[in-house]
């Protein structure tokens, strides 16, 4: 299945500077462990119910907080075994530009929660591109690029993946989920996502994602900063 994938691999990392920093193990090895890795931890995060907290702030100089718009809500499952969000309380909101009541999980399709599974590696070009520190783990990064335009009902990430060197895990992603969604609450907004992984009974989870726009609204151009976090996950099922 990764036939297609080594030699491109394998060219990418002859053709890096030293400064790269190659890995040791075969660069297609490492694309085929950590693709597993996110097919199980996808797999095991069906089970779990979590807290979704969404904010949204309109910023103005100096990362001044002109408004903000919050909803926390908890997601677990409905009698038929779909998500479902459920509200804490009631969201708060005084945003001055955008319009938000509140938040639907079919608003956030558009968030990656894991980059890819084993059967969609022959669907990339992949090349590594060096070794990093991120926080405290040593991480090799990977861009991702689909080889062809993506279109519904299939979905693919494109951007950079930090991989653990040690577990081989992806512990952090900056990129997008294509093919591009509009509409919703969010508009054609915040489709450029940072995510962060953390360790939830032995799997990694994302927890955190970020996304900055610029946007137009009310004849004013402004900028603003989506953040979702997900905790007090809980295994239900």
């Amino acid at each position: 299945m990764l036939a297609g994938l080594i030699p491109l691999l394998l060219l990418a990392g002859q053709a890096a500077s030293a400064q790269t920093r190659e890995p040791k193990q075969p660069l297609e090895e490492i694309v085929r462990q950590f693709a597993a890795k996110e097919n199980e931890y996808a797999g095991a995060h069906g089970h779990y119910s979590y807290r979704l907290t969404v904010r949204v702030q309109e910023l103005g100089e100096g990362n001044r907080v002109l408004g903000e718009f919050e909803q926390v809500a908890e997601v677990d499952f409905d009698p038929s075994g779909r998500r479902r969000l459920r509200l804490v309380e009631n969201p708060r909101s005084d945003l001055l530009y955008l319009s938000i009541p509140r938040v639907e999980l079919s608003d956030l399709e558009f968030v990656p929660l894991f980059v890819t599974r084993p059967e969609d590696v022959p669907k990339y070009d992949i090349t590594y591109l060096t070794r990093e520190r991120v926080d405290e783990v040593e991480a090799y990064l990977f861009r991702l690029q689909p080889k062809e335009v993506v279109r519904l009902p299939e979905e693919l990430f494109e951007g950079i993946v930090y991989v653990d060197a040690d577990q081989l895990d992806v512990v952090r992603a900056h990129g997008k989920l294509l093919p591009v969604r509009s509409g919703g609450v969010f508009g054609n907004y915040f489709k450029t996502l940072e995510l962060y992984r953390e360790p939830v009974d032995g799997h990694l989870f994302t927890t955190f994602v970020r996304a900055d726009d610029v946007i137009s609204a009310r004849g004013e151009t402004i900028r603003a900063r989506l953040t979702l976090r997900f905790s007090h996950h809980e295994r239900i099922r």
